[in-house]
């Protein structure tokens, strides 16, 4: 799936750098039941967008105890030393690192000497995807980065709060790509019983499903379309006007959004959630087609800002469900965002 470091190299490019190597994450917490859900673990569709002088370096078959970190380093030594003679071969006095995700491996790159700058771009609170021993060890990585790196870039308002008191801390809020063109979307005037929700991304232990039963219960004439990998057990007994269709590649979202009237964000609100600022808005936005999200995150921050809202939604929601006029809408690309952005790190 293309996500925000997958557009972050890409604008990369656009602004200058020659040449980037990816190194791929690993897992960050210990092993628990719900690695047993059927497609938890399945490979997405991916992107047919290719770069040249573009490498990637995988971390193949890490152990996955990083929690217990003395130990992890002992029987994952062979596997870092590669991927690190491989950076440093890679690397010169121009060489800028950027964290995507904090981990052990990524601590130790931080800590070597040589970076023309070393930036951490914080997309998720990611202590709240694990539990545990796993959480407390991921929030000590995480803070260990923050304070060895020369900026912090918050994807989220949240973030930024959370990350306030480290030096250097830049906002940057998510976006998506130019193929979500402004009038893509068939615009429907009329408000109809049988208008099309859907929702497009991964379906994980943060989606809300009682939101999204309730919502199909209250427009019983309408067909809730949810798009994307099942990383999570879906309940028993769903609406019959609730389908459940195949993970799509990123280059196909456009395409499939046509056929929705009606965007829906369900996510469920909660410590995940409070420091998401969402792509699907942004996707959502730029095709001019009217949304639906629960109060979690930057959702909130969206709706406060947007000017002439519309209170009186056109459809049956369930309490304390925020509604977005399409009219009242813009589309913000990833152009947009990081040609702010990118004159700053790169001085």
């Amino acid at each position: 799936m293309s996500q925000r470091p997958h557009f972050f190299i890409q604008h990369a490019f656009h602004a200058g750098i020659k040449e980037i190597m990816w190194v791929e994450p690993y897992p960050g917490r210990l092993p628990n039941f719900g690695d047993l859900v059927p497609g938890r673990h399945a490979r997405e569709p991916a992107s047919k967008r290719t770069f040249e002088n573009f490498t990637v370096v995988p971390v193949p078959s890490v152990f996955p105890i990083e929690p217990l970190h003395c130990l992890f380093k002992i029987i994952n030594k062979r596997l870092f030393d590669n991927v690190r003679e491989q950076v440093n071969t890679f690397k010169d006095e121009n060489t800028l690192l950027v964290v995507g995700k904090p981990s052990l491996l990524a601590l130790d790159l931080c800590k070597q000497s040589g970076w023309k700058n070393i930036l951490f771009d914080a997309m998720d609170n990611y202590p709240a995807f694990f539990k545990g021993y796993s959480s407390f060890s991921m929030a000590n990585i995480e803070k260990k980065v923050a304070l060895a790196v020369n900026t912090v870039i918050c994807s989220s308002h949240s973030l930024q709060e959370k990350f306030a008191h480290y030096a250097n801390v830049e906002l940057c809020l998510n976006a998506c790509t130019s193929d979500f063109a402004v009038d893509s979307h068939s615009k429907r005037s009329d408000v109809r019983q049988d208008v099309v929700f859907g929702y497009v991304g991964t379906i994980a232990s943060w989606f809300d499903w009682r939101w999204v039963i309730e919502l199909a219960e209250l427009n019983p004439g309408s067909k809730i379309r949810l798009i994307g990998p099942l990383k999570t057990l879906k309940p028993v007994n769903l609406p019959k006007n609730i389908v459940l269709e195949k993970a799509i590649s990123h280059d196909e979202v456009p395409s499939v959004l046509s056929g929705i009237d009606v965007g829906l964000i369900p996510f469920q609100v909660n410590d995940i959630t409070k420091y998401v600022d969402p792509i699907k808005f942004y996707e959502y936005s730029a095709t001019k087609m009217p949304l639906l999200s629960t109060q979690f995150g930057e959702m909130l921050w969206h709706y406060n800002r947007v000017d002439g809202q519309r209170n009186d939604c056109p459809f049956n929601v369930p309490d304390n469900t925020l509604y977005f006029d399409e009219r009242n809408l813009e589309n913000i690309t990833w152009e947009n965002r990081f040609s702010e952005l990118f004159p700053k790190i790169l001085v």
